[in-house]
């Protein structure tokens, strides 16, 4: 049985915990992606502006952390993935660099084991253009290699997330865009470990940027294939808007059908999860949560496409 989340990014931290929670759960969702790159965003990364978020000490994230926990549990809501904080590395930016790799990234995955998120959802290193791909996979291999005895410490997952990077005011395939690169990265890296602890996080959208088919591309990860971020954008940004926003494909938008057929195909039992707080909060605040109840409805309505094969 397929579950239905959404992302907390946009909805927590800025506003109150439990009624983050409370909205989340008064649309229908009983699972969430916790966005904890929300405290250490990726624009500030960019420009090498880190705050001091993921200085607090163990027991004070613990501490924190714990009004999730008490919110999820009264609301009868559960993690299915958790998103860290990105980019991990900016070329240039070496003293930054150590610290997510070395700090932030670590500590992601210790909330993860408090909260009871199986996966965390890590960008891999963005090297290709700069480099080449043997040079970023060789990185990513390495990096990621030092991260498996933590993974099996706090019982975690890590799942690579298909990118896109812009070059020349285009958009270009990214790290994962490839899915003979992903099938690569997971089967080297949990042959290392000795058992499952890579997946890869499909996006949508990142699909339709790249113009990759779902269904091909589901095809070739098969159940490597762990978590979602549904969204869809139009074709030229990467906008995050809530899945029919640009249409059936008839004549634009995301081929959601392929993607039915490719989950389908697969026996996915996962959590159709959405990204789409740019969406939400591009309404005025007391219309977040009628947005959230239309994101589910279409979450019930793909939930069922996918289950009964309403293609």
């Amino acid at each position: 049985m397929l579950d239905i989340g959404v992302q907390t990014k946009g909805i927590i931290p800025e506003m109150d915990i439990d009624k983050g929670f409370g909205m989340i759960s008064g649309a229908g969702f009983t699972r969430v992606d916790i966005n904890i790159d929300a405290f250490l965003k990726n624009s500030d990364l960019y420009a090498g502006k880190v705050n001091k978020f993921f200085d607090a000490s163990i027991e004070e994230l613990t501490i924190y952390f714990k009004q999730y926990a008490k919110a999820m549990d009264k609301y009868g809501i559960r993690p299915s993935q958790m998103h860290a904080p990105y980019p991990v590395r900016v070329e240039g930016k070496d003293k930054q660099n150590d610290y997510m790799q070395g700090v932030v990234i670590p500590k992601s995955i210790l909330i993860a084991n408090m909260l009871g998120v199986p996966w965390v959802v890590i960008h891999p290193f963005k090297m290709q253009y700069p480099y080449n791909k043997d040079i970023e996979r060789k990185m990513n291999i390495t990096y990621f290699q030092i991260l498996i005895p933590l993974l099996k410490k706090y019982n975690v997952g890590v799942c690579f997330e298909n990118l896109y990077e812009g070059m020349g005011g285009r958009i270009v395939e990214g790290v994962c865009a490839d899915p003979y690169d992903v099938v690569c990265y997971i089967d080297t890296l949990n042959e290392m470990a000795g058992q499952e602890l890579f997946g890869l996080c499909l996006d949508t959208g990142h699909l339709q940027l790249v113009k990759r088919d779902p269904y091909e591309y589901i095809k070739v990860v098969g159940s490597r294939l762990k978590a979602l971020h549904i969204h869809e954008n139009d074709s030229f940004n990467d906008i995050h808007q809530m899945p029919y926003t640009f249409g059936d494909c008839s004549y634009d938008g995301q081929n959601w059908n392929s993607l039915f057929r490719g989950l389908k195909a697969i026996e996915y039992e996962g959590t159709l999860s959405y990204e789409t707080f740019p969406c939400v909060n591009s309404f005025p605040r007391n219309m977040r949560g009628h947005v959230l109840n239309a994101i589910h409805e279409i979450g019930i309505y793909m939930k069922e496409c996918i289950e009964t094969e309403m293609l």
